[in-house]
């Protein structure tokens, strides 16, 4: 298999058209608030719809599980509908949903327009990146998709600091309204931005024949196995902070939750620290090599016993930036590695697939160890498991780059 250093699409300009860029990333964020929005309003939507603790935990999860079942099978249907018409349609099922949950007056009505939300999300993720390889120039790619790693952790931290003072001021209802409308605004800003990409024809060919395509190739399962470790680690360490600080440093739960959503907002610069390195020629498999290694001894310091709480939440912090590089290479990697041009919305499907899967293993993999082993010293072997695998990954991928 040949591996092209940058993406393989003719489709590329000859300049970078950095407000596109920066438009189609700011898709992405306003599409993650919807992550971010719900933890700040479950106190209130218990009381007010009756919610039971599990049915309160699905409004948050049921993103995860979406992304794991179809997250390749939405990346192929976008490839049919065409990345543009498919990044759309995204941002519409989002603030439709949104717009719906802020009515609904039960439970199972908005875990169904949670759902749907979680659907709109998918889609946009999967479909914005093929419309960033044709806005950005070849040498500009790595750097491009940099910024476009940044839209997780910039969409849900925003959302989880701005959304208790929208909820007290309108309520959840209003939060989820705004939401709507803010998505909407962003689709038609997107729509009149892309107009000039129209003309695109969408691939041909059946659905299950891409996703087989994609699976077959090596490098698409590599990327998503390598994201899988970071994602397992990172919401592991960062899903559990509060709890950890809480039990083991005796902080309040309020601040607790501030040291956490800190820790998160930091992995940004990571995102934008990793698409420069290897914009400026960095080997991708040494970067995902250096920071899964480096995750892994600062997972392990987190959790070793007598380290004061300054120390303690400096190696947060730190795991936290280090690692943020990951995801610039790894989403800035499905152009090389995708079989073909035509099958990058696959590829980034099964990336999040790989990503959601570690985020639904590494919270209940470590609570497990620690309930197991009567307190928190045990988890770092979860965490520690994982950045080596990290590692091998990275071997790997060296390898793959030669051929």
């Amino acid at each position: 298999m040949s591996i092209p250093a940058s993406t393989p699409t003719p489709a590329a300009p000859a300049t970078t058209r950095w407000p596109l860029v920066l438009l189609l990333v700011g898709a992405g964020v306003v599409s993650a608030f919807q992550i971010g929005k719900a933890p700040a309003a479950l106190p209130i939507l218990r009381a007010e719809l009756g919610m039971s603790l599990p049915q309160a935990a699905w409004v948050i999860s049921i993103f995860n599980v979406i992304g794991i079942a179809a997250g390749m099978a939405l990346g192929a249907i976008a490839e049919r509908l065409g990345h543009r018409r498919a990044a759309l349609c995204g941002l519409l099922i989002i603030a439709i949903a949104s717009a719906a949950g802020g009515a609904t007056n039960g439970a199972a009505g908005l875990l169904a327009t949670r759902f749907a939300e979680g659907l709109g999300f998918m889609i946009v993720v999967v479909a914005t990146p093929a419309l960033l390889v044709r806005a950005a120039a070849a040498r500009d790619i790595k750097l491009a998709f940099g910024f476009w790693a940044t839209y997780m952790p910039t969409g849900t931290a925003a959302m989880m600091t701005i959304a208790p003072a929208i909820i007290a001021g309108a309520g959840w209802r209003g939060l989820w309204l705004a939401n709507a409308g803010l998505v909407l605004l962003f689709a038609a800003m997107l729509a009149a931005a892309t107009r000039a990409m129209v003309g695109t024809a969408p691939a041909r060919g059946g659905v299950l024949d891409d996703m087989v395509a994609t699976l077959r190739a090596p490098g698409p399962r590599l990327l998503a196995l390598t994201f899988a470790t970071y994602t397992l680690q990172f919401l592991a360490v960062f899903g559990l902070l509060p709890t950890l600080r809480v039990e083991q440093d005796g902080v309040s739960p309020g601040r607790a939750a501030l040291l956490g959503s800190a820790a998160v907002a930091i992995n940004i610069p990571g995102n934008l620290l990793g698409g420069w390195i290897v914009h400026r020629g960095a080997p991708r498999w040494l970067v995902v090599a250096g920071v899964s290694a480096a995750m892994g001894v600062c997972a392990l310091l987190i959790y070793s016993a007598g380290l004061t709480l300054p120390l303690r939440y400096a190696l947060c912090l730190l795991l936290s930036l280090v690692g943020g590089m990951l995801p610039a290479v790894v989403l800035g990697a499905g152009p090389s590695f995708a079989p073909s041009p035509r099958h990058l919305s696959t590829t980034n499907g099964l990336i999040m697939q790989g990503s959601n899967l570690g985020q639904v293993i590494g919270p209940p993999a470590v609570a497990a160890v620690a309930a197991g082993t009567g307190g928190w010293s045990g988890s770092p072997l979860v965490l520690t498991t994982s950045a080596l695998l990290g590692v091998a990954l990275a071997l790997r991928m060296r390898r793959l780059e030669r051929r």
